[in-house]
Formats: C-alpha cells, sequence, structure tokens
C-alpha cells in the first residue's frame, strides 16, 4: 500500500487533515527560498536579498483522499541569527539542509548544521540533503563520492540533488517528503482509527479530542493544528 501512494497536488486552499511542519536550513546563497519559490510558484523566481530570519508558506497534497499541508518555514543562513532560530525548528518533523553544488565550503557546513539539529531538535524528523544548483555547466567542484560518503557516515539516507533554476527535481524531492511523513505520522494514527472502528470520526491533528491519550502526548508537539 506504501509503495502505491499517490501524492497530487492541491491548488484550493482546502482545510487540511494533517498539517506537517518543514525547516529549510543551509548557508546564504545556496538556493533556499528558490527551492521553495519553485515548488510554490512552479517557476525560478531569483532571489537576490537575503531571508530575513525566515519566510512562511505553505502547500497542500492530496494523500488517500486526505488533505495534507506541508508548511514550509525558510530560514536565514547569516550565523549572526543561528540563535534567534533554534528554538524555532526545534519541533520541525522535516529538515532540509541544502548546499550549493558550486561551493565546496557551503558542503562542509553542512555538519554545522547537522550538529546543531541534533542538539536543538525534540522530534525524530525526517532528515534530507539537498545538492542545489545541479545545472551548473563547469567540471563539478564537489564529488558525487564525497557527498555518498558523508551521508553514509552520518546515517542520512535522503540525498537529492537538484536545481532551483531549471526546476530538476525540484517537484520530485518535496512530493517523497510528503510521502514520507505520510506514512510517517498520519497512517498510524488513520490505522489506530480503523481499527476502532470509527470510521465516520475521522482522526484530525485539528480535533485534539480524538486523540487518545498516548497519540495525543506523541504528536501534540509535532503536528501544527488550529487551536
Amino acid at each position: 500500500m506504501e509503495d502505491r501512494l499517490n501524492i497530487t497536488d492541491i491548488d484550493q486552499e482546502l482545510n487540511p487533515d494533517f498539517c506537517f511542519k518543514l525547516v529549510m536550513l543551509g548557508d546564504s546563497g545556496v538556493g533556499k527560498t528558490s527551492l521553495v519559490k519553485y515548488e510554490i510558484k512552479n517557476s525560478f523566481i531569483c532571489n537576490r536579498d537575503s531571508t530575513i530570519i525566515f519566510e512562511h508558506s505553505f502547500k497542500n497534497f492530496s494523500v488517500l483522499e486526505k488533505t495534507v499541508r506541508l508548511q514550509i518555514w525558510d530560514t536565514c543562513g547569516q550565523e549572526v541569527y543561528h540563535s534567534s532560530m533554534k528554538n524555532f525548528y526545534r519541533s520541525a518533523l522535516c529538515i532540509i539542509v541544502v548546499f550549493s553544488l558550486e561551493s565546496l565550503d557551503s558542503f562542509y557546513k553542512v555538519n554545522n548544521w547537522i550538529q546543531e539539529i541534533q542538539e536543538n531538535n525534540t522530534e525524530d524528523s525526517i532528515l534530507v540533503l539537498i545538492g542545489n544548483k545541479s545545472d551548473l555547466t563547469q567540471p563539478r567542484i564537489i564529488p558525487k563520492e564525497l557527498i555518498e560518503d558523508y551521508c553514509k557516515k552520518n546515517g542520512i539516507g535522503n540525498y537529492f540533488e537538484a536545481s532551483a533554476k531549471t526546476g530538476e527535481n525540484v517537484h520530485e524531492i518535496f512530493k517523497n517528503l510528503v510521502k514520507q511523513l505520510f506514512i510517517k505520522y498520519a497512517m498510524p494514527i488513520i490505522s489506530d482509527n480503523e481499527n476502532r472502528n470509527e470510521e465516520k470520526d475521522i482522526v484530525s491533528p485539528f480535533r485534539k479530542n480524538l486523540f487518545n491519550e498516548n497519540t495525543a502526548n506523541c504528536f501534540r508537539n509535532c503536528f501544527c493544528y488550529n487551536q
């Protein structure tokens, strides 16, 4: 069933059944904002100004007739703001670290970001590494073997290369993440609901009264929901 999950975009602003918080991290200039804007707008928007601490956007998807909202928090990469961001991405269920395939320095700094995540994130988050600017025309600066070796040593199972300029692999990455998030966090709740024969009562993170005690404690700080 999990292999057959169909993830489709939703243009309407429907109320979501599940809402997952995703945070973008990485040095300034690596293309975090351009990746987000390509996913949302389906076109390349050159972003010459640095993000001021963070920007928020969202996109809805349909999975198994459920509306899933990906709440994307795009953060600035300037070191002066790092202390302000630590509490901000603490409860994220998915964290993307971006580096530029044109910058060896941005790749070496990935380790700093991951250490910061390990020190401050409180959830069993899905960690993703993206090498942006795969459209480079000059000889490759960062050998793929170096990246693969780093991922292997640090247990990073999600590594992708993409181009926010051409759109290469951008939509595929975000749909893959929605699938992983849905399988990890939504499907257990749906299965629990079905096992209790409560098919008429859709279990949603927005309706806390439908959680059993253990589930509520587990997911209260993970999902975004309306009060």
